[in-house]
C-alpha cells in the first residue's frame, strides 16, 4: 500500500522488483490508490510472468484501518479474489470484487470524488450554521439523523467543529486522488463539473502548504473565502 503510481511501478515492475523475484503462481495484491490504467498494465506484466495480480484499494481512513472495517474494492479474477478473501476479511468488512483489473482503482476514484464532495459541503454547512449563531453540535446531530447524514459527517464532523485537522487522510494524498479522477474522466469523456471544482479547492489547499493536514481542512478554505475566522 504505497502513495502513488510511480511508487507501485518501481516496487513491482522496476529492476529487482517483486515481479523479477516472485515465484510463478504468487498472488500479488496492490492496495495502493493509483491510476486504473497503471493497475491494468501491471496486472498484464505480472500475468506474463505467471503471477496473479489484484488491485485492491481501500476506503475508511485511519479509523477504518484501526477497527479492521475498511471497504476494499477489488479488481481482478474471481478465483484470485476468493484466495485473498481471508486476508481481506481481517482488514475490512466490505471486500467486494467490482470487476476486472483496474476496476478496483476506478471505484476508489469514484469514492474519493464522493468523499471530497461531502467534505466540501459539510465545511460549507458548518460555516453557514456558525454565521447564523447556530450551535453546531446539536445542528450536526439532527442533520446526521436525516437524509443529509453520512459516514463523512459521523467521522469528521466533530473534529471539523473543533478545527482539529490532525491527519487521518492527508490533503496531499486526496489531491493526488482527485487528479486521478479528473484525468480518468477526461480520458473517458465523462463530465464531472462539481468534482472538478472540489479538485481545484483541494489542490489549492495543497499548494498553500496544507498538504499534511487532514482533508477535512477544506473548512479552512471555506472560512477564508467567506472572510471569516474561527
Amino acid at each position: 500500500m504505497l502513495p502513488d503510481s510511480p511508487d507501485v511501478e518501481a516496487l513491482l515492475a522496476g529492476e529487482g522488483g517483486v515481479f523479477a523475484h516472485a515465484r510463478p503462481g504468487t498472488l500479488v495484491i496492490d492496495m495502493s490508490t493509483i491510476r486504473p490504467d497503471v493497475s491494468r498494465t501491471l496486472a498484464q506484466q505480472g500475468q506474463e510472468r505467471g503471477l496473479r495480480v489484484l488491485d485492491a484499494p481501500v476506503s475508511g481512513g485511519e479509523a477504518g484501518a484501526i477497527e479492521g472495517a475498511l471497504s476494499i474494492m477489488v479488481g481482478g479474477e474471481q478465483t484470485d479474489f476468493d484466495t485473498a478473501r481471508p486476508v481481506f476479511d481481517v482488514l475490512g468488512k466490505t471486500p467486494v470484487l467490482v470487476g476486472p483489473h483496474g476496476a478496483g482503482q476506478t471505484v476508489k476514484a469514484a469514492n474519493q470524488l464522493i468523499v471530497a464532495g461531502h467534505l466540501q459541503l459539510l465545511a460549507e454547512a458548518l460555516v453557514f450554521l456558525e454565521a447564523h449563531g447556530v450551535q453546531t453540535g446539536p445542528g450536526l446531530e439532527v442533520l446526521g439523523g436525516g437524509l443529509a447524514g453520512s459516514t463523512v459527517m459521523q467521522r469528521k464532523g466533530e473534529a471539523m467543529r473543533e478545527r482539529n485537522f490532525q491527519p487521518g487522510f492527508r490533503i496531499a494524498l486526496h489531491d493526488k486522488d482527485l487528479r486521478i479522477v479528473t484525468d480518468a474522466a477526461r480520458t473517458s469523456g465523462v463530465t464531472v463539473p462539481l468534482g472538478a471544482q472540489v479538485a481545484q479547492l483541494v489542490g489549492s489547499l495543497n499548494r498553500q502548504g496544507h498538504g499534511d493536514l487532514d482533508h477535512s481542512a477544506l473548512l479552512k478554505l471555506v472560512e477564508e473565502l467567506s472572510g471569516r475566522k474561527h
